[in-house]
């Protein structure tokens, strides 16, 4: 059974009269919700009925403010790192001797900067070659000596395991011991290398 256009459109007439009746008679039977003061009551249902029947429309539960009260004043032990490792007597270390033992000492960290510059110092900068036309184009090469051997790299290159080549410009290159954090600046070398 096929239908035509005619009566097509007399059944989506007929449903869209439907639809409209629907949404007038929801339209016509909506009320708007009652709007009732809130009120904080404890106890149970029947005792705030009789409350609300009395007039008696505040209650304040002192016993609960002032326990709150006091939970507030209580102090509390101090905060332990369930992940820390017991040390040989079973209890857990202490957390400002662990804090103590973390923070190094000026004279081990002195002597490590002293033994990252005195390595860094074996380092002489000869010079550095631009390729490309434009400055942007390519990073510039540093050219650098270390006793007999000569090192070439760019920004970012390693030139030991641990030391890395931070900024190459034609006065100076900075490289970053990676092991401490520290950096050293050499200048431009005036020597001149031997020629043989």
């Amino acid at each position: 059974m096929t239908m035509d256009a005619r009566q097509k459109s007399m059944a989506a007439v007929v449903l869209l009269l439907a639809w409209a009746g629907l949404v007038v008679w929801q339209w016509g039977t909506w009320t708007e919700p009652r709007r009732v003061p809130l009120t904080n009551v404890t106890g149970s249902a029947d005792a705030t009925r009789t409350a609300a029947r009395r007039g008696n429309r505040m209650h304040v539960n002192l016993e609960r403010l002032t326990s709150a009260h006091d939970q507030q004043q209580m102090s509390f032990a101090t905060l332990r790192n369930i992940f820390a490792l017991p040390s040989q007597d079973g209890t857990l270390p202490n957390p400002a001797d662990m804090a103590a033992a973390t923070q190094p000492d000026l004279t081990s960290q002195s002597l490590l900067q002293q033994a990252v510059s005195a390595e860094l110092a074996q380092y002489k900068y000869l010079g550095f070659v631009r390729m490309g036309e434009f400055p942007l184009q390519r990073k510039p090469i540093a050219v650098l000596s270390k006793n007999e051997e000569v090192v070439i790299g760019k920004v970012g290159d390693r030139v030991e395991d641990h030391m890395v080549l931070t900024a190459v410009t034609p006065e100076s290159v900075t490289i970053r011991d990676t092991s401490s954090g520290l950096d050293q600046t050499l200048p431009l070398s005036e020597e001149q290398p031997a020629q043989q």
